[in-house]
């Protein structure tokens, strides 16, 4: 007993430092945003608001936690989709899964019913129906015929999700019985969920941007096509890099050198470089280059014209619209800064697999994109996996330099969800701007959680 004494209290003596961290500059930091939101904070503790600011940011705190059970739905639905089934889905999982789809099943046909009820009332004329209707049409404004079709089609959708949900849910359980097809059961119910699912976000998010704080969802939206374009990009460019390297190129030390420097240098100064080089002016140098080979100058960070509409020439708002040209200089500014990383990592993650398993496909006679495909890549799917996981993380906490890049430029389809916060902190909204960095929280814990259940399990690690 006084050895198992020791030997605790030498553990707890290890790990105090990293537990007192993580509490203090971790946990409690959560729990305060999460205390102020809930409170008027302007510049200090006013009067207790309740959920009155995420309501404020989202417009229906209903829809919003539709959409958030909606999206642990989806990720069900991607891990049925992609899991090996082969192996016997376990009893946890099992009740996870059954538990997950439940809620979203359950919530959506109270929310398809609240909707029927209020459609029949406002019909009718009934009083009720007359005093609700600013909150549960999906525009405050706007015609009432339009918004009472907009409203059936959600209450249609929400049904069809919910009958899908209960045919998932038979779906799974008939692959836990049935040892034939039981991949083939399971890979539909999880195309099936992952629809039923996108049914509900898809009429979450048309009525939180019809009520809600649309400048934040946007900006969400915007974060999105920040964090993808800038993680693809940069993972790819630094393992083409890393095998550069990792061939010992003639000049690899210096090659090397130049290749990790932009990470190394101070991001306000090289913003401030990137905003120079990528100005709105004719006289620029990436509007001089551009004219040199016969091409017009661009308005670059100023731009805000989605990426689809100037290719193709059509008013197009939302997601399916693309980046803007503004966010595309974005994204080269964090290409340019975390390649030079990327590939430092990935070349230590090359360096790392053993020769011997090279020799030995050489001996059997396996071609060099063989010989990729069956050992280098499973072998670096966790450097790469790694790469990605605190990518998403650091493009959804992305600050300074898309801040310093700003400037005096007013161009909104550059805004991302951390410089929504700051813009209300600046404005002196505490409060609000707690329950916006919650609502962020919230979001990178369910991407994260995504990238576990879809990509964490087929990591191969080497003994």
């Amino acid at each position: 007993m006084k050895n198992q004494w020791r030997e605790a209290r030498s553990a707890g003596l290890f790990l105090g430092p990293g537990i007192g961290l993580l509490i203090g500059f971790g946990i409690l930091p959560i729990c305060l945003a999460v205390y102020m939101s809930m409170h008027r904070w302007k510049p200090v503790q006013g009067r207790f608001l309740g959920a009155s600011h995420y309501e404020k940011a989202l417009g229906d705190i209903t829809s919003g936690l539709i959409v958030l059970a909606a999206f642990s739905t989806l990720i069900v639905g991607l891990w049925l989709l992609t899991r090996d089934w082969r192996q016997p889905l376990s009893k946890r999982a099992l009740i996870l899964i059954t538990a997950v789809s439940l809620v979203l099943l359950f919530s959506s046909l109270l929310r398809a019913f609240q909707l029927q009820n209020f459609l029949g009332g406002y019909i009718e004329g009934q009083e009720w129906a007359k005093d609700i209707a600013k909150d549960m049409f999906i525009h405050k404004r706007g015609d009432p015929s339009h918004q009472l079709t907009l409203l059936n089609d959600s209450t249609r959708s929400l049904m069809g999700a919910s009958l899908m949900l209960l045919i998932c849910q038979i779906g799974i359980f008939s692959a836990v019985r049935v040892n034939q097809r039981k991949a083939l059961l399971g890979r539909l119910s999880g195309i099936l969920t992952i629809y039923a699912a996108s049914q509900v976000v898809s009429v979450g998010w048309r009525k939180m941007m019809g009520s809600g704080d649309t400048d934040f969802l946007n900006s969400l939206i915007h974060t999105v096509f920040y964090s993808v374009g800038t993680i693809s990009i940069q993972v790819s460019l630094g393992l083409i890099i890393a095998f550069a390297l990792y061939r010992k190129l003639r000049g690899f030390t210096i090659f090397r050198f130049l290749i990790f420097l932009p990470y190394v240098v101070p991001v306000v100064a090289m913003a401030t470089v990137f905003r120079l080089i990528f100005g709105a002016r004719e006289s620029s140098l990436s509007n001089q280059m551009l004219t040199a080979f016969g091409g017009e100058p661009l308005k670059w960070i100023v731009d805000s014209t989605p990426l689809v509409s100037r290719l193709l020439g059509i008013e197009i708002d939302g997601l399916i619209a693309g980046p803007s040209l503004g966010m595309i200089t974005v994204i080269l500014f964090g290409v340019f800064s975390y390649t030079g990383y990327n590939a430092v990592i990935l070349l230590a993650g090359l360096t790392s697999i053993p020769a011997e398993l090279y020799e030995a496909a050489e001996i059997e006679g396996a071609s060099a994109w063989q010989t990729f495909r069956h050992i280098t890549m499973p072998l670096l799917s966790p450097v790469i996996f790694f790469l990605v996981i605190t990518g998403l993380i650091g493009t959804f906490q992305a600050f300074t330099h898309i801040y310093i890049m700003l400037g005096p430029i007013v161009n909104e389809s550059i805004h991302t969800g951390v410089i929504m916060i700051w813009e209300q902190v600046q404005l002196g909204k505490f409060g609000y701007a707690s329950a916006l960095a919650v609502i962020l929280f919230i979001l990178i814990i369910l991407l994260t959680i995504w990238q576990f259940t879809l990509f964490g399990r087929r990591q191969e690690f080497g003994e």
